[in-house]
């Protein structure tokens, strides 16, 4: 008999949950530690793109509602936790673009068109985040300055990041839904 049938459906299902949750902490570990060092240092438009918004739409893309938001708010505190900023609302911020966006999108609809419209949303949902942390951070500031020199270039960068990485992640997921099966 094969573990399949030994281990029982509730056995299953922790191991596709774990297999899950350890890739998606790998993954997401990775791109705050790209995001945070190499586009720290070498930034794409003036910005830093923002890799772990790119890697929770993916997520909810293509995995669903529950694993979008569970991957949205781990982001959220690790990206916060290394960028070290004193406001902390990308946590609840990514948890409901992971869950909105898992939430919509029906698994056969799941395409790269569909993928472009939720990433176009999902830049803007981002630029009005960056817009948010401007008020709450800055006095006096002008808003024309701010959409020009901040969000922008930090759009620009997410869009490039945002389209390379759907194919690695459209894979990965495929890869985890085929070794779910087995």
């Amino acid at each position: 008999m094969s573990n399949k049938y030994i281990l029982g459906h509730r056995a299953q299902t922790r191991n596709k949950t774990l297999r899950y949750a350890v890739t998606f902490s790998a993954v997401l570990l990775l791109l705050a530690m790209l995001q945070v060092s190499l586009f720290g240092k070498f930034r794409l438009f003036g910005a830093v793109p923002d890799l772990m918004i790119c890697a929770v739409l993916c997520i909810g893309f293509f995995v669903g509602q529950w694993a979008g938001a569970v991957s949205g708010i781990g982001a959220g505190f690790l990206i916060e936790a290394l960028g070290g900023s004193g406001i902390v609302i990308l946590p609840l911020c990514y948890l409901f673009q992971g869950y909105l966006i898992g939430y919509y999108v029906r698994p056969t609809q799941r395409g790269i068109v569909q993928y472009l419209i939720c990433f176009v949303i999902t830049l803007f949902y981002r630029a009005s985040i960056t817009v948010l942390y401007a008020c709450m951070s800055y006095r006096n500031f002008s808003l024309p300055a701010v959409l020009l020199h901040t969000v922008l270039p930090e759009m620009g960068a997410t869009a490039l990041a945002g389209i390379i990485l759907f194919f690695p992640m459209f894979l990965l997921c495929a890869w985890l839904e085929k070794q779910n099966k087995r």
